[in-house]
């Protein structure tokens, strides 16, 4: 399982990360959370983040923390 990179303010991972975060239920997008006042904390906590996804993270070793996440472009493979 990828995991995001939790050193940023904000996750960001790439969108093939983020489907298969998504397709095992680790991810989603941001309107399917149903409190509005987490999109509106985390927009004031995370003003970085764009408002569309989220993932759960591994905060500590088995404890999942749900949080905002940005979708980065793929990266590059560097040459050999």
């Amino acid at each position: 399982m990828p995991t995001p990179d939790i050193s940023a303010a904000v996750s960001a991972i790439t969108r093939a990360e983020f489907d298969q975060l998504a397709h095992q239920g680790l991810a989603g997008e941001a309107p399917a959370l149903d409190a509005v006042s987490v999109s509106e904390q985390w927009q004031s906590e995370f003003p970085d983040w764009r408002g569309r996804y989220w993932a759960y993270t591994e905060a500590e070793a088995g404890v999942l923390r749900l949080g905002p996440l940005n979708l980065t472009r793929a990266r590059r493979q560097a040459a050999a």
